[in-house]
C-alpha cells in the first residue's frame, strides 16, 4: 500500500520531470501514462507550497525602553512582543508566517 508520503515524492519527481521536460502537461502525462488533472493538481499543489527560504539581513539595535522584541519584514509588517516572550512560543509564530 502506497503511503501519502511516498505518494507525494512520487508526484514531485513527476512535477520537476515535467517542468524539465518541454512537454506540455497532456503529452508528459500521455508518455507517462498519467491523469492530466492529477498532473495539474500536483502542480498547483508545489506552488502553494514551495515558498522559498531565503535570510534577509538584520540591524540590531539597542534594547528599547518599554522592553519588547520588534519584527519587521521586508515587505513592511512590524510586530512588537514583549521582551521575554517564550521562545518555543515565538519559533512556532515565526515557522507559521515563513
Amino acid at each position: 500500500m502506497e503511503t501519502m508520503h511516498t505518494r507525494r515524492q512520487a508526484w514531485a519527481r513527476h512535477v520537476q520531470a515535467w517542468r524539465g521536460s518541454g512537454l506540455t502537461q497532456v503529452a508528459y502525462c500521455q508518455q507517462h501514462e498519467l491523469k492530466p488533472k492529477a498532473l495539474a493538481y500536483w502542480i498547483r499543489r508545489s506552488k502553494q507550497t514551495a515558498t522559498p527560504l531565503t535570510l534577509v539581513p538584520l540591524a540590531l539595535q539597542g534594547p528599547s525602553a518599554a522592553g519588547e522584541l520588534l519584527l519587521q519584514h521586508a515587505s513592511g509588517w512590524r510586530l512588537a512582543l514583549p521582551a521575554g516572550i517564550d521562545a518555543t512560543w515565538l519559533a512556532g509564530l515565526l515557522r507559521g508566517i515563513a
